[in-house]
């Protein structure tokens, strides 16, 4: 899936990958002409309810879940999980980005 984000640290257009961390969350990467630019999902202890992601959004991914949002990939859901110093934020998968997450692509 192509997608056109603005963030602090990447313009453009970007590919996202879908795929699946260990505890079977899903995983979002983009990448750039093919080199990659970040990865916009963690793997926390909880798991996201079915059908959702936790973002990052600080450091290098600042901008990233606001982008995703508005190129209709997600809906931030307003919940934020502290992980340390910063906090995830929850974001539910809209119908096209989940489709794509159940397929594996990778």
């Amino acid at each position: 899936m192509n997608i056109y984000v603005s963030t602090k640290y990447c313009k453009g257009d970007v590919e996202l990958n879908f795929g699946r961390y260990g505890n079977g969350s899903i995983a979002i990467q983009a990448f750039q002409g093919g080199e990659p630019m970040f990865v916009a999902t963690v793997a926390l202890g909880e798991l996201p309810p079915q059908g959702h992601v936790f973002l990052k959004g600080w450091s290098e991914n600042e901008g990233v879940p606001q982008a995703l949002e508005k190129a209709g990939i997600i809906k931030l859901t307003g919940r934020k999980i502290p992980t340390g110093y910063v906090e995830a934020e929850e974001a539910k998968l809209m119908e096209a980005a989940i489709a794509l997450a159940e397929k594996g692509s990778v």
